[in-house]
């Protein structure tokens, strides 16, 4: 029976490697794969907006990503199908009155005589927000609720913040939209279907349970994705680093830095390693199914990725053109700077199948 291309709503904070516009895509292809049952793992599982639509349409979906972040996301829509006792929860919250701490002074304007300095949020919203947070802190209650919270929290701040969704670089205007909207949070709902579970982790150490399939997102670029969104890595840690350069980076996602955190690096991010860890990943993987998806922008070129797919059982491609966003095409070097010209990508949905153990 073949699947129908279907639209499903998904929610998320804005995110350079979203794969909202596939996700139809993905559903139909994923779905007209002959598996015994509807398991699956999404391995860069990011805002988990994939996930979110596989749960959706009665799959049992694991998650895991390196990201802090991705727990919390997670935990909101996969780890619970109904997340309405936290409501009360909400709306204390939202009484609270702010007060300045780690979030206002590393990311919040700066007044001074000359002018003052631009950042992320207005203070009266980073006040609101480092109260909200450690009022969180202090609940007890499950940490699967707590990371539900952290989501509502994370969802709203992205809606008033001055960026277009990266945490590198600040807008030198607020929007006017923005400028003026103080923080309230609303309760982000979780997604009904088969409750998941999320693993925290490096993809190559991890030891996922058997599942039908594996979706595999990797960085395309050696963009390092640990830097785009610090910020949501650290409220949801909530561990207060350290920070430096002018964006106030957490000082262990500084890539030349004596406090980088090894642990948050992706072989992906290398040309050198990327090709190989795809291997290891695809053959370590306890399914029968991979379902890959990337780019012509990648790092990996189509020749090598084609080379690679013939040392397994069969493999189908699928190719979707579509706009690039915008922030790729920004600051590109090197053998990227012919790539950050286009406007328009291709992306390859590949559909590889293992033997059988």
């Amino acid at each position: 029976m073949t699947t129908k291309q279907t639209k499903t709503e998904t929610k998320g904070v804005r995110y350079l490697g979203s794969k909202n516009k596939i996700i139809p895509t993905l559903l139909k292809v994923i779905g007209d794969l002959p598996v015994d049952d509807k398991t699956m793992i999404d391995v860069f599982t990011g805002t988990t907006r994939v996930a979110q639509a596989f749960k959706a349409h009665g799959w049992s979906v694991t998650t895991s990503d390196l990201a802090w972040a991705s727990e919390a996301y997670s935990s909101n829509f996969i780890e619970l199908s109904d997340n309405s006792h936290l409501q009360k929860y909400i709306d204390e919250m939202n009484k609270l009155t702010g007060a300045t701490g780690w979030l206002t002074e590393n990311y919040c304007d700066v007044t001074t005589e000359s002018g003052g300095l631009v950042r992320v949020w207005k203070p009266k919203n980073g006040k609101k927000a480092d109260v909200m947070r450690d009022y969180i802190e202090t609940l007890d209650i499950p940490r699967k609720d707590k990371m539900c919270l952290i989501t509502s929290l994370i969802f709203s701040l992205d809606k008033i913040d001055n960026t277009v969704g990266l945490q590198q670089a600040y807008l030198k205007h607020w929007a006017s939209k923005r400028v003026d909207t103080d923080l309230k949070v609303s309760l982000i709902p979780s997604v009904k279907g088969t409750v998941g579970n999320h693993v925290s982790g490096n993809a190559l150490e991890i030891k996922y349970d058997k599942a039908s399939v594996a979706y595999l997102d990797p960085p395309y670029t050696p963009a390092d994705y640990s830097t785009y969104y610090h910020i949501w890595d650290s409220i949801t840690a909530w561990d207060k680093p350290k920070v430096s350069l002018k964006t106030n980076r957490r000082v262990d996602r500084v890539k030349s830095g004596d406090d980088r955190d090894e642990k948050m690096k992706s072989p992906w991010y290398s040309k050198k390693s990327a090709l190989k860890a795809t291997k290891q990943l695809i053959d370590r993987l306890p399914v029968k199914y991979c379902v890959f998806s990337y780019s012509d922008e990648g790092i990996i070129k189509k020749a090598d990725m084609e080379e690679l797919c013939n040392e397994y059982k069969s493999v189908v491609w699928h190719e979707k053109e579509h706009n690039r966003h915008v922030m790729s095409r920004i600051g590109a070097g090197g053998d990227d700077a012919e790539n950050a010209k286009k406007k328009k990508l291709s992306e390859w949905i590949i559909v590889i199948e293992k033997e059988q153990e």
